[in-house]
């Protein structure tokens, strides 16, 4: 994971919102549910001393460690690690909260090129395990080539998480704050999305590249954020 941008990038605007203004990030979250008046628990961050903020980012299944009893805690992280590769980078969340008893994972974007990634994984079995998530999740072994294939690696592997989540018994979505004009002070090249409607055309072009049922897509809720306004 990179350090978070001094005054843009996704982590950058993401825990700005969080500090700053959290009641309309909560606001604007709620709305894209199609809830009202239920309370946003957000789980706090670990820290890490090696990174310049000092904090790091929820990862995998750590975050259920301290909010479910010992021994369910130990039955999940005994499936997790024959559901995904337990080498390498597991999922790195920008954000979770809870609504009631549900799960929300959140990933943060900026830019346009932060939606797409392809499988980096070497190891045959690393290799193996995330086919044999992707063709449970998607359906088919067919598909689960294709997604593996596919530049749409995080969205992919972000769905299989909220498949083992289900498999689990544990209510979860994915859900995806994007954030426009969240580059709008930086100078490395990468563009500020102006507008909604190119945020959306991204995940068209995702959603048909891995061919997502309704099912899929239900589990996937999209935040539009305007960096300008709170």
């Amino acid at each position: 994971m990179a350090e978070i941008g001094y005054g843009y990038g996704s982590e950058w605007q993401l825990l700005r919102y969080l500090g700053h203004h959290r009641n309309y990030l909560n606001k604007e979250i709620l709305k894209a549910l199609k809830l009202k008046n239920e309370q946003i628990i957000w789980k706090d961050y670990p820290v890490n001393k090696n990174r310049l903020s000092m904090d790091g980012e929820l990862t995998g299944i750590k975050c259920f460690e301290k909010c479910f009893e010992k021994d369910i805690y130990k039955r999940i992280d005994k499936a997790w690690k024959t559901f995904w590769p337990q080498s390498g980078t597991s999922h790195n969340w920008d954000g979770v909260f809870t609504i009631g008893e549900k799960w929300f994972f959140v990933e943060a974007k900026a830019h346009l090129d932060e939606a797409h990634q392809k499988c980096g994984a070497k190891k045959e079995e690393s290799i193996h395990l995330i086919k044999s998530a992707f063709e449970e999740t998607s359906g088919s072994s067919e598909l689960g080539q294709q997604w593996f294939e596919s530049d749409c690696y995080q969205l992919a592997n972000r769905l299989a998480f909220i498949k083992f989540c289900e498999n689990q018994g544990i209510k979860a979505k994915l859900i995806y704050i994007n954030f426009l004009n969240g580059w709008i002070k930086n100078e490395s090249g990468f563009k500020s999305v102006l507008n909604q409607i190119d945020w959306e055309k991204v995940w068209e072009e995702e959603y048909k590249t891995l061919s997502l049922t309704k099912k899929h897509k239900d589990s996937i809720v999209h935040v539009y954020i305007d960096c300008l306004k709170g």
